[in-house]
């Protein structure tokens, strides 16, 4: 698969017309087409259904469409970074992190930016999600990445990366841990870990007391990677998102009775002017699955 066929392939998408797909990339109408089979070969299958005046994806189409769209945007943001850095330029990124946000996604996207700009200075802060919206108001940073999406300030430009599932994780001697699926009751007299000044915990409680839940909330711990230490000692049950569940010597059950969600939520102060690297942190951000 080649970049030039992608584009090819998103004209098409937008214009639902190959003879004007063609003219917007400034191509042969038969050089279009034959760049679009060549992906339907690549993809065994047609990408889309060919009638004189009404053509329209196919079902392969629809399902390409998306991961086609973020790996031409990606390497769009990753080309017209390349072509506006000066050498030898220092680029300064101050992110601030929430503590219920995966490391190794940032991570992922700080590799892209630093393919993007080589002389990155970075300076990574974390804390909880109202402590990182106050610095970035105060100036103290360019870029944050919070684990939920609660309300935010009108200066506040946000963008949601993604939404995710929380979980009951437990040890795997925990008595819970023989239940497929947990019932908010469930939770009744049960010793929870909860993360300090996490939003989620809030919530988690009030419907917990919603359903005439008592848990007992005697536990409170800075970061993940502790909550998760102390889960594994069986000192009581946490409720994290799924992707923050890693290592061995814990189970993560669904809670079946409980709506309970959290949104990746990226944001910075609008208005302001982005480095190069707060610029290609937020475009690669959202380019990634979450």
């Amino acid at each position: 698969m080649e970049m030039h066929q992608v584009r090819y392939f998103l004209a098409v998408c937008r214009t639902l017309n190959f003879t004007k797909a063609a003219e917007e990339c400034n191509v042969a109408q038969p050089s279009l087409t034959r760049a679009i089979q060549k992906l339907e070969e690549e993809f065994g299958g047609l990408l889309f259904h060919r009638e004189r005046a009404n053509t329209h994806l196919t079902e392969l189409g629809r399902a390409m469409l998306p991961h086609l769209q973020r790996t031409y945007d990606a390497a769009q943001t990753a080309r017209q970074l390349a072509t506006g850095f000066k050498k030898g330029e220092v680029v300064h990124l101050r992110l601030g992190v929430s503590r219920a946000v995966p490391a190794q996604k940032i991570a992922g996207v700080l590799g892209g930016v630093q393919q993007a700009v080589p002389s990155l200075e970075l300076t990574m802060g974390g804390g909880a999600d109202a402590k990182l919206v106050e610095e970035a108001l105060a100036g103290d940073l360019d870029v944050f990445v919070t684990g939920d999406d609660g309300e935010l300030p009108d200066k506040v430009r946000s963008w949601s990366l993604g939404r995710e599932p929380l979980m009951a994780v437990m040890a795997t001697s925990h008595p819970l841990a023989a239940k497929d699926k947990l019932a908010t009751m469930d939770f009744d007299g049960i010793d929870v870990i909860e993360l300090t000044n996490c939003p989620l915990v809030e919530r988690f409680r009030h419907l917990c007391a919603e359903a005439g839940a008592t848990p007992k909330c005697l536990k409170r711990v800075a970061s993940c990677e502790h909550v998760l230490s102390l889960v594994r000692e069986g000192l009581g049950v946490a409720i994290l998102p799924a992707t923050m569940v890693e290592g061995g010597g814990i189970v993560a059950k669904p809670i079946e009775s409980m709506t309970l969600d959290r949104a990746i939520t990226l944001g910075t102060v609008a208005g302001r002017k982005y480095s190069a690297a707060s610029d290609a942190f937020i475009k690669l951000a959202r380019t990634r699955d979450w």
